[in-house]
């Protein structure tokens, strides 16, 4: 392994021991989450500073989260843990870069994101060379596949991955773990549900992404449903 190990989580919605255990059992060097940590009073600040004081942690916030708390949040380096929209961190090389929030056609919600929002942070990313771009959404017709068996993604995160680049597109929020390998080697990972034990752990260089190890155990569990 030359690059970055890194342990991938999303959907814990307040339930943290599967984290926990693969921080343990994996030692990895980064933890990147594609969102739904859990929604406000589900997780206590302590909790995200014993993980932050642990290991660097970089997130998008999904649709359960305490977005007032996580904004707050720094790693020991002083950079923020919430992805800030149309930036990238550097760590080692690797460019890393994320969109928050869900699709829809308004702001009703706080964590709803538009078309035009989503493409215009992905064109402040376009030519970065970002090596790892995480949405909590999915791109439509790349590992979006739900539960159910249909299509969970949005067209708008499809056209935001094509315009960054990436090497790898990290997302989550339909709760069912499954990777796509494209021709162009990038991959798209949709991590899972880490509440019910699914996680993932890469290797990341700047120019290369490979997945070591891919725990899927909430396809032999009971399906949480996606909720908006």
């Amino acid at each position: 392994m030359m690059g970055l190990k890194t342990l991938v989580v999303g959907d814990m919605h307040g339930q943290l021991k599967t984290l926990w255990d693969a921080l343990t059992e994996e030692q990895p060097q980064l933890l990147v989450c594609v969102g739904d940590w859990g929604d406000p009073g589900q997780i206590e600040l302590a909790d995200y500073l014993a993980i932050i004081e642990r290991i660097p942690v970089y997130s998008v916030y999904g649709n359960h989260d305490d977005l007032t708390l996580l904004r707050t949040l720094k790693n020991r380096d002083g950079s923020p843990v919430l992805l800030p929209h149309g930036e990238f961190v550097e760590v080692k090389g690797i460019r890393i870069a994320g969109i928050s929030g869900i699709w829809a056609k308004s702001h009703k919600k706080p964590y709803y994101i538009t078309d035009e929002e989503v493409l215009s942070i992905a064109q402040n990313l376009a030519g970065k060379d970002i090596t790892v771009f995480v949405t909590h959404g999915c791109p439509i017709g790349l590992a979006d596949e739900t539960p159910k068996g249909t299509r969970g993604g949005q067209r708008c995160f499809l056209d935001a991955f094509k315009i960054v680049n990436p090497k790898v597109h990290l997302c989550g929020h339909l709760h069912k773990p499954q990777l796509r390998e494209l021709k162009s080697g990038q991959l798209v990972l949709n991590v899972g549900t880490t509440a019910l034990g699914d996680y993932a752990i890469l290797d990341i260089e700047p120019e290369k992404v490979s997945v070591l190890k891919r725990v899927t155990v909430s396809l032999s569990k009971a399906v949480l449903e996606v909720s908006d």
